[in-house]
């Protein structure tokens, strides 16, 4: 007589099934991650992160005086690239890079960071990023639109079922506010001369000087409100998932103002210092939150067109990125590997909370595999 093969099969899957739900046991208590933290620095060249100042440029940038007397030169020039970087980005080059993360996108090193959209511009790039698809066809302008695809910050709202303020974006540049969402109030959002409503006094202060200490640009304030109003923001409510993009660097450029910059680069690596000291302070965020720094695009890379970032110029495409996570063990700069894609991003923050991206997305790009090899 031949036995029936079907009560043996349901072992064997059952059996199956168990290890298969021990093993995901397994990978999510070895994950330490519980909080996500996005920073963007619009338009911050490779060049400058991992070489400091340029010579070149800042030559280029004079009109009266010498060289050797600017205050750009007396304060980061130095005889080696890696000596002026870390005269621009001291804590991130020292605290960050040596202790706990790692930066790709180094061509002397090897490595590379591109962007897959073709426009090379902020809006396209910031999408790219935030949705992790690359749509040339959708997002064509700088415009204040809401974004016409779903973005990542909608969908971990949506799986880690969190409240509207628990996923929250402060943004120096007012477009921001839209491209971080498909739905309109889907995240919080600060974004540009916006108020920022708050208890402390201190803050409700800062609220009403932003409209009184203008920039040059009707469209972006200056960083320092958006990192001010970001940690109160932090330490009050909470987040797990927190975007802070700043952006003086790249209008700053644009004015062809390479002295400052440099000086907003500095400022933004000071940024870096004092949210990391609260983040290891409090028990929430301490050894459990996952950072991820890059930024929009590159620029030009000759002094004729560092300024300025388009489909034209090539090495506007070169980006770079830094991750500093509990559960990436890479530290200092990638040699070599696979090129990183900037749509990667989105299906890497989720990879870091145990979510698959591609759930909302499938035409995303796939988690960076790098930052996860034991």
């Amino acid at each position: 007589m031949t036995k029936n093969p079907l009560p043996h099969l349901a072992k064997r899957l059952a059996i199956l099934t168990t290890a298969m739900l021990l093993l995901n046991c397994g990978l999510a208590a070895e994950r330490k991650t519980e909080n996500l933290i996005l920073i963007t620095l619009d338009g911050v060249r490779y060049q400058e992160l991992f070489g400091g100042l340029d010579l070149e440029i800042l030559k280029a940038t004079i009109k009266d005086g010498k060289l050797e007397d600017t205050k750009a030169y007396k304060r980061f020039w130095a005889d080696t690239p890696k000596e002026r970087r870390e005269k621009l980005m001291p804590f991130f080059w020292g605290e960050w890079m040596q202790r706990h993360g790692s930066v790709a996108g180094n061509p002397q090193k090897g490595s590379s960071v591109r962007l897959a959209n073709r426009l090379l511009f902020s809006y396209p790039s910031y999408s790219e990023i935030l949705t992790g698809q690359a749509r040339d066809d959708l997002i064509t302008s700088n415009d204040k639109v809401l974004n016409p695809n779903p973005t990542v910050l909608e969908f971990l709202r949506r799986k880690l079922g969190l409240p509207q303020k628990q996923v929250a974006a402060f943004a120096s540049w007012d477009v921001i506010g839209v491209a971080v969402q498909h739905e309109a109030g889907a995240v919080f959002t600060n974004a540009g001369y916006e108020a920022y409503a708050h208890p402390d006094p201190a803050i409700q202060s800062m609220s009403r000087l932003q409209f009184e200490t203008l920039t040059p640009w009707d469209t972006v304030r200056h960083d320092e409100y958006t990192f001010r109003f970001a940690m109160a923001h932090l330490k009050t409510h909470r987040p797990r998932v927190f975007y802070l993009s700043l952006g003086e660097t790249d209008d700053w450029a644009h004015e062809k103002r390479y002295d400052r910059v440099l000086a907003a680069i500095a400022r933004n690596d000071s940024i870096f210092s004092e949210l990391w000291n609260w983040l290891q302070a409090d028990a929430q965020y301490r050894n459990k939150t996952t950072l991820l720094i890059t930024t929009d695009h590159g620029r030009g890379d000759i002094a004729l067109n560092w300024h300025s970032h388009n489909a034209q110029i090539r090495d506007a495409k070169n980006t770079w990125l830094a991750v500093i996570s509990p559960d990436s063990p890479l530290r200092g700069e990638w040699t070599g590997g696979e090129p990183v894609v900037m749509d990667q991003i989105a299906a890497t923050l989720c990879r870091f909370v145990g979510l698959d991206y591609s759930e909302q997305n499938p035409k995303t790009g796939k988690p960076i595999a790098r930052l996860f090899e034991k």
